[in-house]
């Protein structure tokens, strides 16, 4: 499958699984990234909401769509009927967890169509610390499928939907892992790190 399929804003539909060959180059390398360790401290506070905000509490009513009511962008048909009536936070904490995620990603063009990427993320040690990822790939689906199924999280996706919004670039995907099924969303400041971020959700939502 190749990469070009992501490079044009739009939407895909697929019958079939849609998996990603294991590139024929070396195997990629992990490395601690001590930097990247995530914090597990919380902080709560307390507020006690004044009568107008109770009101507004009461009387308020969710868009059918959140995204929609927040970006004018119409979320794809299925995520939609799932979504409907959320509120926003609610919707980023069910389909983008961040259990898994990104925090860095470049690449660097090779020959045959080929980039080697380096990532930083988070999520995937035990021990909270970050990774350090180089891996050499034909585009960022590729090499994140590759990455998440090293580390047990395999993900095969059945539809695809990227959107520009502003600046920055979201991708919702469609995905499944045996006989469970969940929509994702990832946002980036590019094409490669949102989709490398909904893959990043999907493993979340599919293993977590």
């Amino acid at each position: 499958m190749n990469d070009s399929m992501f490079e044009s804003e739009g939407t895909m539909n697929a019958t079939t699984l849609i998996r990603f060959a294991r590139p024929e180059a070396a195997r990629p390398t992990y490395e601690p990234e001590p930097r990247l360790r995530r914090s597990t401290a919380k902080t709560f506070t307390r507020s006690t909401p004044t009568r107008i905000e109770k009101r507004r509490q009461r009387t308020r009513t969710f868009a059918e769509d959140p995204f929609r009511a927040r970006f004018g962008q119409r979320l794809p048909m299925g995520m939609r009927q799932e979504a409907r009536g959320m509120e926003w936070k609610n919707f980023i904490r069910t389909y983008a967890p961040g259990t898994i995620r990104v925090e860095a990603m470049r690449s660097e063009r090779k020959s045959l169509g080929k980039h080697e990427f380096s990532i930083a993320m988070t999520g995937l040690r035990a021990d909270g610390q970050g990774t350090r990822v180089t891996i050499t790939a034909m585009g960022a689906s590729s090499a994140m499928t590759e990455i998440l199924a090293d580390h047990g999280y395999r993900v095969e996706m059945l539809e695809f939907h990227q959107f520009s919004i502003f600046e920055a670039t979201v991708t919702f995907i469609y995905t499944v892992h045996k006989s469970k099924r969940v929509w994702a969303v990832g946002f980036g400041a590019d094409r490669d790190l949102s989709i490398a971020n909904a893959l990043c959700n999907a493993a979340s939502r599919l293993h977590f």
